[in-house]
């Protein structure tokens, strides 16, 4: 797997990151785990909690709101603040926020900048941490969860997570596909997406060349051009670029449909602590 630290959407806050990876290694301690009981704070501590079991370091998990006031911790923030992280050592003490970074430079050389969230922080922690653990890289496809959930595909191009997805797929930790190639799919965010059609289409996908796919495909997705929602960004991604880990039968936008609903079913600390034990014991969503 490619290290994260040294790619370009982290050259800002790889420093502050590293440092609090080598503290946490020597820590003579139990490591504290708190985030807010949501979405986002679950899948933020999941792959550090799944690197600190792979590497057999003391830890202990909480979904609060407040830091405690002794020992070592890493804290994850909610989405809206967008400092970036700090830290403290002795104890170590590692505040996870939202940073805004460079993500891809563009054909005229310009920058282009996107969020890098708490979730992809934390799965760089974890690979820096236990880079050959079982734990963390059955979790990497999760990597670009987080800006999945994140609001920037709704307004514009992201491409923090243009840049990662690639880095995924590259390093063949995902694949690609279309819409039709995903076997277990959510459909609750493509409302125009009747399920029957693209029961047809998916069972005759094998046989058509790559002009009748891409055809039948915008015939498909053409219903949502007169919706308010989704962005054309994310229209794509739903349309023509599923994410799929390797041995999955879904696609990660399932799985986080599939993630969220948890909060419907069970309170939120609870939701919270299932999905971490879900993708921590299989890297994926538990389903009835």
């Amino acid at each position: 797997m490619k290290p994260l630290l040294e790619s370009e959407p982290f050259s800002t806050v790889a420093p502050i990151l590293k440092q609090s990876v080598t503290d946490l290694r020597v820590y003579n301690g139990t490591i504290m785990l708190l985030a807010a009981p949501s979405l986002i704070g679950a899948l933020s501590i999941a792959p550090i909690e799944a690197a600190l079991l792979d590497l057999g370091i003391p830890y202990r998990r909480r979904f609060k709101l407040e830091s405690p006031s002794e020992g070592s911790w890493i804290h994850v923030v909610g989405p809206a603040q967008i400092s970036g992280p700090s830290y403290t050592a002795e104890p170590p003490r590692l505040r996870l926020e939202t940073a805004l970074v460079d993500g891809l430079v563009s054909s005229s050389g310009a920058s282009l900048r996107g969020p890098l969230t708490t979730v992809t922080q934390s799965h760089a922690i974890a690979q820096s941490l236990a880079p050959n653990g079982a734990r963390v890289r059955r979790l990497r496809p999760w990597l670009i969860s987080g800006n999945w959930i994140n609001s920037a595909l709704d307004t514009t191009y992201d491409p923090v997570f243009t840049s990662l997805r690639d880095t995924l797929m590259d390093e063949g930790t995902v694949k690609i596909v279309a819409m039709p190639e995903v076997s277990s799919i959510e459909l609750s965010n493509t409302p125009w997406v009747e399920e029957l059609a693209l029961v047809a289409i998916s069972s005759k996908w094998p046989e058509l060349d790559n002009e009748g796919r891409a055809r039948t495909l915008s015939h498909l997705m053409r219903p949502a051009l007169s919706r308010s929602t989704p962005s054309t960004a994310r229209m794509e991604e739903l349309g023509w670029h599923r994410v799929v880990g390797r041995n999955w039968d879904s696609d990660l936008a399932s799985e986080i449909l599939r993630a969220a609903r948890l909060w419907k079913e069970a309170p939120a600390i609870e939701a919270s602590n299932t999905l971490v034990d879900s993708l921590i014991s299989t890297g994926r969503v538990q389903s009835d």
